[in-house]
This record gives C-alpha cells, structure tokens and sequence, in this order.
C-alpha cells in the first residue's frame, strides 16, 4: 500500500517513500513532499550525530557549527578517462592543430569555445569526485557554504536567520515525457528563500548532514547525541 499524493492523487509506493528523511516522491507529477505533511504521526529519526559515517564530520563551535562531506565518489573511474578523451581530442583537433600549423583560425576557435567550457566543468568535476568537498559553517547569524578542493573553490554566503527547516529535495528535468525524467537529490535549506547543495553526497552523507542541521534548526531529535561529541573525520 502507497501514500496518495496531495498534487495529482497519484498513489506513492513505498520504494519512493524515505521515511528517515521525512520525504516522498511522485512520479507521476515529479513534485516532493514532506512525508509529515501527508500523513498523521510523529516520524522516526535515527541518526547518531556522534559517529559520522565515513567521508563526514561534524563539529559544534562556541556560535555555531560546522558540517561537511568528501564529495569523493568511484565516479572518477569513468570521469577521468572520459575527460582526458573527450577533451584531449577536441582540443587538440581544434587548437591543437592551429597552433602546429601556426595559423590561427577565427571561426575554428569560436566554434572551439563550447568545448573548451565543457572541458573547464570536466576538469572541475574530475577534483571534485577525486578530493573535492562541501562544508557548511554557521559563526552566529552568519552561514557559508563552500563547494571545492582544499582551499580553493567558490563559497556561498548566506544569513542563518533566513532558514527555518531543511529537507531532502529532489528536482527533476525532463525530456518531454515523464518517464524520461532525470534528478538529483540535494539537501534544501528553507525560509526566506531556498538554497540546496550536496548533490554529490552519497546517500548516507547526505542523511547525516540533513539531521546534522535539523539538531541545528531545532526540528528534529536524535538518538545517542552527546554534547560534548567531538569533530571527527574519516
């Protein structure tokens, strides 16, 4: 037996209802809901804050936290080898060969510059699934988001008073027809405005990281959370 969805009256089954993330997907509309909203009773949580799963680290400060994750992944086993073919050869065929020959073709480098962009996100993927992270840091009112490796990478600032909950979102994109529909699952931050990241967290990352800042956000309650739990990383 399913969940009926509030949108379309579409029956919900079970595999598409996450009960420790308090979320349920329609796929027949493509639109998410809290679980809490469509159904009666109180949902069980069942994350221990103090032993992050591996990749993940958590760390109470004075005003405020801090929580992140690897976004280290075995997609790099098939990212880098796509990378270094796929761009290798066009760049090569299309500034490669201008800079052989030394004459410099106006049109060939302007027809060149999509794949010199797709290249650049490649590349940036690549660092990313080998020895990138996202770090979410809160010092009082002020929240920021960093997505990169080690140092370097872009951060997000934020207000933390702007946010009320957190939740598992998933977005969809779309072909044309619904069973082409295509995802990912972020982490969404509520409030005054939305903002979501972590979609290149494996599940239990992201699992851990969503209950990390509802403690934060005062809307969930957790088993075997101490206090004094120390940062930990893996």
């Amino acid at each position: 037996m399913g969940t009926i969805c509030p949108s379309c009256k579409s029956t919900i089954p079970v595999e598409d209802i996450n009960v420790a993330t308090d979320l349920a997907l329609c796929r027949a509309c493509g639109k998410t809901f809290h679980l809490s909203e469509i159904v009666d009773g109180p949902l069980p949580t069942g994350a221990d804050l103090a032993s992050p799963p591996r990749g993940v680290w958590y760390e109470r400060r004075p005003n405020g936290f801090c929580v992140g994750a690897t976004t280290r992944s075995p997609l790099a086993l098939f990212l880098i080898p796509f990378t270094c073919a796929w761009s290798g050869i066009s760049m090569f065929g299309i500034y490669g060969m201008q800079f052989i020959s030394g004459r410099l073709s106006l049109m060939a480098s302007l027809f060149g510059l999509p794949f010199l962009v797709g290249t650049v996100f490649l590349i940036a993927g690549c660092l990313m699934t080998l020895a990138g992270k996202t770090v979410i840091t809160r010092d009082a009112d002020r929240l920021l988001i960093f997505n990169g490796v080690g140092w370097l990478g872009l951060t997000r600032n934020y207000s933390w008073s702007d946010f009320r909950s957190a939740r598992e979102d998933f977005t969809t994109s779309s072909s044309g027809y619904t069973a082409n529909r295509r995802g990912r699952t972020t982490i969404a931050l509520e409030g005054k405005r939305k903002i979501t990241f972590g979609s290149m967290w494996t599940s239990d990352r992201r699992y851990f990281v969503l209950n990390a800042l509802r403690s934060e956000l005062g809307t969930g309650s957790f088993s075997q959370w101490a206090s004094s739990a120390t940062p930990l990383i893996r």
